[in-house]
């Protein structure tokens, strides 16, 4: 009897190990917080009760930066206001105001000349200085800062005779605000 051994050699292919790869991208945008603001009335301009005078004319005026009220030509009584607005925002780098005054106060049957004057502060009760022209423009701190700016309305109610109709007369101030 025969033994054959038969050796049989098996070859094993390894096959090299393979690796993938992906790459992920890690993005931020950042940016300056939005400004915001608003413009809110505190007072209206109120000038009182003036006793129309028997000859000549008259006039009352409301100082714009001090809100003392004076008259000339008839006594004028009951309490006056000056006008108050108050421009607040946050994250404000720049601001403007604009303003628009009526030529005149009216009530039904007539009309009194008007001349309207503004004044701006950082405070609401004190060093307001006079405002010239229709605009105003200021900087505020810009992105994590707040702010307030207060405006006054006054000015001049003139050629009141007694000839003008009894009765209140009104007329509209418009203040506009912008933030940036």
């Amino acid at each position: 009897m025969r033994i054959v051994f038969a050796f049989i050699l098996f070859s094993m292919w390894y096959l090299p190990a393979q690796s993938q790869s992906a790459t992920v991208t890690a993005s931020i945008s950042l940016s300056a917080p939005s400004p915001t603001c608003s413009f809110s009335r505190r007072s209206h301009l109120n000038y009182g009760t003036l006793e129309k005078p028997t000859s000549g004319s008259a006039s009352v005026t409301v100082n714009a930066q001090t809100g003392a009220r004076t008259s000339t030509g008839a006594s004028v009584g009951g309490g006056s206001a000056v006008g108050h607005a108050a421009l607040t925002g946050s994250n404000v780098a720049n601001y403007s105001v604009s303003r628009a005054f009526p030529p005149n106060l009216s009530n039904s049957d007539d009309e009194l000349t008007f001349s309207g004057a503004w004044s701006q502060s950082a405070s609401s009760s004190s060093g307001y200085t006079a405002i010239s022209g229709t605009s105003y423009s200021g900087s505020a701190g810009g992105a994590g800062t707040s702010f307030t700016r207060h405006f006054r309305f006054g000015g001049t109610v003139s050629g009141i005779d007694i000839s003008d109709a009894n009765g209140t007369y009104t007329g509209t101030i418009t203040a506009t605000g912008t933030c940036n």
